[in-house]
């Protein structure tokens, strides 16, 4: 089927037809996750018939890797080494992780990227219970600092009608939990450019709250992403515009929603990254452990 993603309902099944199956192991390679622990990943296809012959799934010792996505699967390694296709993630990373939330009628809304093959929007969801959904993989996003001197958050000044004042901004890429690489640009899309318009200056909240936050867009100072309520797209809004609410544009930064397992890995794809687990810490995500290296 052209949807290869799957639920927690197919966990069993899928486990089941892997364990009864003789796997194929197509290429082995050794990939270095700690400084001090080598460990070897391996590319194995469940199906020895030509026309399969480029789809594969990943395993890490006994662990089958699974690719959080809702039907993307297409790999991009190029006929490069495992090693180079996929990474480990640090531990690190999950002391950037991150998410923003906002209070509006008495509940709590978090910024979430909703993306699929034809479109990205970001938008305000009700806040998930618990950390094993899709809601909360969607809300999860890493900050990931630009630049070196940057000032700590906080430092920089703003006006009370909401435009930021000069100063050097914390700059920061905007990098979905789901889609290690990839980044949210100034004009709300993906990209694994890293350019200027995919930075945004992590500024003091424009409603003066202690801890809030506000995200200026660098490409063009003074404008902010600004929320319109539950279920809302995001979008750019500059200060001192017609309409524009400081409070729309600032944010609580919450505990994130999602971490990284111990045991995580980025993917190159064809058109975006992927975040590899082993299968069995899904609860109910949705998933993919083949990939398609024919693309």
């Amino acid at each position: 089927p052209e949807d290869r993603s799957y639920k927690r309902s197919e966990n069993f099944h899928l486990l089941f037809y892997l364990l009864c199956i003789n796997v194929f192991q197509l290429e082995r390679r050794n990939l270095q996750l700690h400084a001090s622990t080598v460990i070897e990943l391996t590319l194995t296809s469940a199906d020895d018939r030509p026309e399969y012959a480029t789809l594969q799934a990943v395993l890490f010792g006994p662990f089958l890797l699974a690719g959080l996505t809702t039907g993307d699967w297409d790999a991009k390694a190029g006929g490069a080494a495992v090693s180079e296709w996929i990474t480990p993630v640090p531990a690190s990373y999950n002391s950037q992780l991150v998410t923003l939330t906002q209070e509006s009628g008495g509940s709590t809304l978090v910024l979430s990227l909703l993306s699929t093959a034809k479109a990205t929007s970001l938008t305000m969801q009700p806040r998930p219970e618990g950390g094993g959904t899709d809601a909360a993989v969607h809300a999860t996003f890493r900050l990931v600092p630009q630049g070196q001197g940057a000032p700590p958050m906080g430092e920089r000044r703003h006006t009370t009608n909401g435009t930021a004042a000069t100063a050097t901004p914390a700059s920061a890429l905007i990098e979905p939990f789901d889609m290690p690489g990839m980044a949210i640009t100034n004009n709300l899309t993906l990209s694994a450019e890293k350019g200027p318009s995919s930075l945004f200056n992590v500024v003091p909240g424009l409603d003066g709250a202690p801890g809030s936050v506000s995200l200026e867009l660098a490409a063009r100072p003074g404008c902010f992403l600004v929320t319109a309520g539950a279920k809302a797209n995001v979008q750019g809004g500059c200060g001192g515009g017609t309409g524009f609410s400081p409070q729309a544009a600032s944010f609580i930064r919450a505990e994130p929603l999602r971490r990284y397992h111990p045991i995580s890995f980025a993917a190159k794809g064809a058109r975006r990254g992927f975040l590899l687990e082993p299968l069995f810490t899904l609860r109910d995500e949705f998933y993919t452990v083949y990939f398609n290296f024919g693309a």
